[in-house]
């Protein structure tokens, strides 16, 4: 009788933190599952930046790295055109040295390599021929944001898009799977008339080989009917998602260190009075925006953590940010970057202001803490809404949409709806938030549906 091949899958992430972190954490769900090796491609600059996370490294996953997209870009502002394209090209640089490394020591080296695992590269079908092996599809975000590129022909034809006003009181019912879409929910690309990337949404997906498999970081109990309209494109789709609590021992990967002493100064406030505002790895804030949000913890005089990571707010001065941190001392902390996943978990946090990345909504799902979605760039409109009117997990400001600032007074107005115990939205809220993540814990354990999804995955592999 021969010895069983040991499956080995190579996996290659976008290399920005958002998309790198689930990933990882998908691939040490894999390894965990035994008997398969994981071999982890990141850029050298990226795959530096999240060394001290690592530690003595995951076990059952190796990493290589190739010259790559400098950690410089992730502070570029992707909500400008331009931006977006020297992005893009970066992605498409990406190629030859990928292919290098695959070759020269990834397949020279072995064992033999049984798929890539990658996000959507528009050269990644190709290569995976090119060196003979399977290519398998992660998406990092909502199946709903997935459906709704599939339907960009359909929209096109009714002409919903190009959308010319965000802030137009319309609504979009029908998209199956999905319910009624207001048009501030629709991702920010869809705008753009001369966006290559607009036209680039539905071409990456067509190209997708149908008997691919297509790993989605959801779950089956939260977006079930995305799910089944979706597969009518793509039948391998598998939920296998909240791909964090897969591997709950293993950190995020953070390319900006972590604030761990904001974890004592949590310990030290009331269960449920932090407001934890975080915007992620990418979304910016104007500084008159930022100038409003402070002015507005100043007066409510309620604890607060605010993650400012560098570049995110354009033209703030030391001489705003430091005079900052020292009035709101007695109540509020303001800090570069927060070990979020455990901030979100500590009993002290009541609500999280966010920029509705995918992550942070399923870690703040997970953690059973309701939001206050301020969308930013991508598809965040589109969690927002899914937060706000679908799970009813969370509130938006009325800008949405708008362009328009959020003022003090709106923002204070917000915030009292979430925080205050007393209120009944809020009551409501963190009931459904606490039900979701309950379901969220479910779907990975054993015998929940992500679990099976990433058995049956695994039983292919091997």
């Amino acid at each position: 009788m021969g010895s069983k091949i040991t499956p080995h899958v190579v996996a290659v992430p976008l290399p920005v933190q958002g998309h790198i972190s689930p990933l990882l954490h998908l691939c040490q769900a894999l390894a965990s599952h035994g008997s398969i090796l994981i071999t982890f491609i990141n850029t050298e600059a990226n795959q530096d930046s999240i060394k001290e996370m690592l530690g003595d490294g995951v076990e059952g996953i190796r990493f290589e790295t190739f010259p790559g997209l400098e950690a410089g870009h992730h502070g570029l502002d992707l909500t400008q055109l331009e931006n977006r394209q020297i992005f893009y090209r970066a992605i498409l640089d990406m190629e030859a040295p990928v292919e290098r490394l695959l070759r020269e020591k990834i397949i020279a080296k072995g064992p033999p390599v049984s798929c890539i695992v990658s996000e959507l590269f528009p050269w990644m079908r190709d290569l995976a021929a090119r060196i003979g092996v399977p290519s398998v599809y992660f998406w990092p975000t909502s199946a709903a944001c997935v459906l709704l590129d599939f339907s960009i022909p359909l929209l096109l034809e009714r002409g919903d898009i190009p959308v010319e006003d965000f802030s137009m009181d319309k609504s979009i019912e029908y998209v199956r799977g999905l319910s009624p879409l207001p048009v501030w929910s629709l991702p920010r690309v869809f705008a753009f008339r001369d966006d290559p990337s607009f036209a680039r949404r539905y071409e990456r997906l067509k190209n997708i080989p149908q008997n691919s498999w297509f790993l989605a970081n959801t779950f089956e109990e939260l977006e079930g009917g995305a799910l089944e309209a979706v597969r009518d494109y793509i039948p391998r789709i598998i939920p296998i998602g909240p791909a964090f609590l897969s591997s709950p021992s293993m950190k995020n990967a953070s390319l900006w260190k972590e604030d761990n002493e904001c974890l004592a100064w949590l310990n030290e406030q009331e269960e449920r009075s932090v407001l934890y505002i975080a915007l992620g790895s990418i979304a910016t804030l104007s500084l008159e925006q930022a100038k409003e949000i402070a002015a507005g913890l100043e007066e409510l005089q309620r604890p607060f953590l605010w993650g400012i990571r560098p570049k995110s707010v354009p033209g703030m001065e030391p001489e705003f940010l430091e005079p900052l941190k020292e009035r709101v001392r007695s109540f509020g902390r303001v800090i570069t970057w927060a070990p979020q996943r455990e901030v979100l978990q500590h009993a002290s946090i009541g609500g999280f202001f966010t920029h509705c990345g995918w992550n942070s909504v399923l870690e703040s799902m997970a953690a059973g803490v309701p939001m206050i979605c301020h969308p930013c760039v991508a598809e965040q409109n589109l969690n927002c809404k899914l937060v706000v009117e679908d799970w009813k997990i969370g509130l938006r400001f009325s800008n949405v949409g708008s362009g328009k600032l959020v003022v003090r007074d709106e923002f204070q107005k917000v915030v009292k709806k979430l925080m205050e115990d007393d209120n009944g939205i809020a009551q409501y809220m963190r009931s459904n938030a606490k039900k979701l993540s309950e379901e969220a814990r479910k779907a990975v354990c054993v015998g929940g549906s992500s679990y099976k999804n990433l058995e049956n995955f695994i039983l292919s592999l091997k």
